[in-house]
């Protein structure tokens, strides 16, 4: 089973959730916020690395003679084209290809574009994560790479908020976790996250972190809640320590049964 890890906010706990859920019932995690991973601080060992690519568009001027018909066909204006000059903002590209393809006289071509890297490490769980180049528009290609190392067992600790990394992250999962916090602000996008959550078809269920703060979220769902993380200082110092919550084992391996049952 694919378990999706997700929240409306930042900040609610996933990752406390994710590394802890997938330690105590011995199941692969897979990091997907690219931007910020930190779920090697928690799981640490040997680690391997590569390189991720993708394809953008390469002139050559020599042959171009600056008809346009690839700055039309890019939905995403990451082609402009002057009189005697042509510019391609790669960072805007989305790989699609079609200035190549459409190219009449072939004067583009399509090269490597180093994007990110995905670290695999080794310890008593196997990690996953990927880490994206800075000045990348998008984290949704790297996710994509990382999603095709996930098996049929796996926690995944996917982006915070509602955008498309959060929707790429948690598309083809069996089941979805979305953790809150008892407070009004989480609460609210607690709510759109429930929503991004029925329109891609996916069963879910809450968990509540910081549980014990003085308002009432359990009443307000209409969702199955799988467990509660109690609002305790020693699981903030433990967290910032980078340990894990042996504890709580019995809190995470209560939520995953809880999850198997549904």
């Amino acid at each position: 089973m694919r378990i999706a890890i997700a929240s409306g906010k930042g900040g609610t706990g996933k990752t406390t959730l994710a590394v802890n859920l997938a330690y105590f019932n011995d199941i692969d995690l897979f990091d997907l916020d690219v931007e910020e991973p930190n779920c090697h601080i928690f799981i640490r060992g040997e680690s391997e690395e590569i390189t991720v690519y993708r394809k953008v568009p390469s002139v050559d001027e020599s042959k171009c003679d600056y008809c346009g018909v690839c700055r039309d066909v890019c939905e995403y204006s990451a082609i402009v084209v002057l009189k005697d000059k042509i510019y391609v903002f790669k960072e805007l590209c989305h790989s699609c290809g079609a200035c190549s393809y459409f190219c009449p006289r072939e004067a583009i071509e399509e090269v490597d574009r180093p994007i990110g890297k995905i670290v695999s490490i080794k310890s008593d769980i196997n990690l996953t994560y990927g880490i994206l180049e800075v000045g990348e528009a998008s984290p949704v290609p790297l996710i994509r790479e990382v999603k095709r190392r996930i098996g049929n067992e796996a926690v995944i600790d996917c982006p915070p908020g509602n955008s498309c990394p959060m929707v790429e992250s948690v598309r083809d999962s069996d089941f979805c976790i979305l953790v809150c916090e008892p407070t009004p602000f989480s609460y609210h996008d607690l709510k759109l996250a429930m929503d991004t959550v029925r329109k891609l078809d996916i069963k879910f269920g809450v968990v509540i972190n910081k549980y014990g703060l003085p308002f009432n979220i359990e009443d307000k769902l209409d969702c199955p809640i799988l467990g509660k993380i109690p609002f305790e200082k020693e699981i903030a110092e433990n967290y910032s320590k980078g340990k894990i919550l042996y504890k709580y084992k019995d809190v995470f391996i209560d939520i995953y049964e809880r999850v198997i049952s549904l």
